[in-house]
């Protein structure tokens, strides 16, 4: 495995395409032709927390070659755009707690090497709780570029017109934002007569869970509007936190060793619990991705390369069985946003549609029931908190690649034409920007490279008939 990635790294450099850095999860990339980070990859895995630009590049990446085989032409005509918003500030009680914690315990660290957190403070404004972070917004705005750039001579060749090109977000102010800084790089700048940049408005779709009469957002912010799913989620028994009290003891135990053994702890004054060590976990994981904090004066000075591991596989336990292929409910989730995206395709192909890009924007668990849904990152077993160490580390539902922050998934549509004239539609499926192959499409209903709008509706039938709010219902 080693070296095949390194072939693809050595590959990747004499093509001048890429530029790549080998960490403890694999490799960090970005593309030269599209904007490289102005910040140093992050190394550890911090699950959905992972910044866009540090997630590594998914296993089964392919080169976007031509579409068209023989002599087809291909045009891409349509883009149906489903994604998440940028990086994030942390939850304020989450900061205070721990603060509230050193300044009570932290006459327990006897290691001078640690003495530093014993007067940590809180480093982020308090006033921007779960808001974009200055990340946040430069990964989307970079992203709506590259969108340009990409689409410039077909899907996004003409001025804006909301009647073409749609922007929805969820009543979150972080993915409303991140819509606005997607859309000022993609169609804003530039593009219009206001201000001296030539700005053009772009008008924004959200729709509101609070409103009167109004029975929520089932589009991209399902999970909020089913309440069968949140009895089964919030259920004791749910296989979820079964899976995730197990593994927590396995690293309360473990991990807590470490780092009681490395802050050289006075345990008559700081017995260190699982609670404690996810607070210090949460500092470092937000001070690295939004401060780019130094390793050595942040939170992150207590842990070793396998507690973010083990951090990172608790996180994903949950995440597998509340958004993923741990559930049933959880695969049909996204079943509402699936009938619209194959809708939106196949009413294109028939001329129903004039909508040439919809934009949507939302969050982690409306990108990880739609991977559901598709059939993607399926593990050969199920995820359990008593699996071999060495199957954790090589699962495929790894949300800090499959799901970081801005995630995103791609549907394009491209009207191809032969020699003889006939015309023909193949869809096209990216995830995070890259382009990889259908998994229930095509006469053996697995893995192929393009799928057209009809195929996809025998290879999802439940876009087609979506009983969202019959499986919602709580059963009497």
């Amino acid at each position: 495995m080693m070296k095949a990635m390194l072939l693809l790294g050595l590959l990747a450099a004499a093509e001048g395409t890429f530029t790549s850095h080998w960490g403890h999860h694999g490799w960090h990339w970005w593309d030269r032709n599209r904007n490289p980070p102005s910040r140093r990859p992050t190394k550890y895995d911090f699950t959905t927390k992972t910044p866009y630009w540090s997630s590594k590049s998914l296993s089964n990446h392919e080169h976007e070659g031509p579409v068209g085989e023989g002599d087809e032409r291909c045009e891409a005509v349509h883009l149906q755009h489903v994604g998440r918003h940028g990086s994030r500030y942390d939850d304020n009680d989450d900061v205070k707690d721990l603060e509230e914690l050193l300044a009570s315990k932290g006459s327990a660290i006897k290691n001078p090497r640690y003495a530093f957190l014993k007067s940590w403070t809180n480093p982020f404004p308090t006033n921007v709780e779960k808001h974009l972070n200055e990340v946040g917004k430069e990964e989307l705005y970079k992203m709506g570029a590259r969108y340009r750039r990409k689409y410039g001579r077909d899907i996004l060749s003409e001025d804006y017109n909301p009647i073409y090109h749609t922007f929805q977000h969820t009543w979150k102010t972080r993915t409303s934002r991140s819509a606005s800084a997607f859309a000022l790089s993609s169609f804003q700048e530039g593009r219009g007569q206001l201000g001296r940049d030539n700005n053009e408005p772009v008008a924004m779709f959200c729709l509101w869970n609070g409103l009167e009469d109004y029975d929520g957002d089932k589009i991209i912010r399902f999970s909020d509007n089913c309440p069968n799913y949140d009895a089964i989620t919030d259920d004791d028994n749910f296989p979820g936190k079964v899976q995730e009290d197990i593994f927590e003891k396995k690293l309360e135990e473990e991990v807590g060793a470490r780092v009681t053994a490395k802050l050289q702890l006075d345990t008559s004054v700081w017995k260190l619990d699982f609670d404690g060590l996810e607070l210090l976990y949460k500092a470092c994981m937000f001070e690295t991705v939004v401060l780019d904090t130094p390793r050595r004066h942040s939170p992150c000075a207590v842990f070793e390369e396998k507690d973010y591991e083990m951090f990172a596989f608790l996180k994903d336990l949950g995440e597998y069985y509340e958004g993923g292929h741990g559930t049933q409910i959880a695969q049909e989730l996204a079943c509402p946003l699936m009938s619209k995206l194959l809708n939106g395709l196949k009413k294109y192909s028939e001329d129903d549609n004039e909508v040439q890009a919809a934009f949507m924007f939302g969050h982690s668990d409306t990108i990880q029931p739609l991977l559901a849904q598709l059939g993607l990152y399926v593990d050969p077993v199920p995820l359990t908190a008593d699996m071999p160490w060495e199957q954790a580390m090589a699962r495929k539902w790894r949300t800090g690649v499959i799901s970081p922050m801005a995630a995103n998934v791609d549907m394009v549509l491209h009207r191809c034409e032969n020699a003889e004239g006939v015309t023909s539609w193949k869809t096209e499926l990216l995830h995070n920007e890259r382009r990889i192959r259908w998994p229930k499409c095509g006469a053996d209903k697995t893995n192929v490279q393009f799928c057209s709008p009809d195929d996809l509706f025998t290879a999802y039938p439940m876009a087609g008939d979506c009983k969202f709010d019959e499986f919602c219902k709580i059963p009497q």
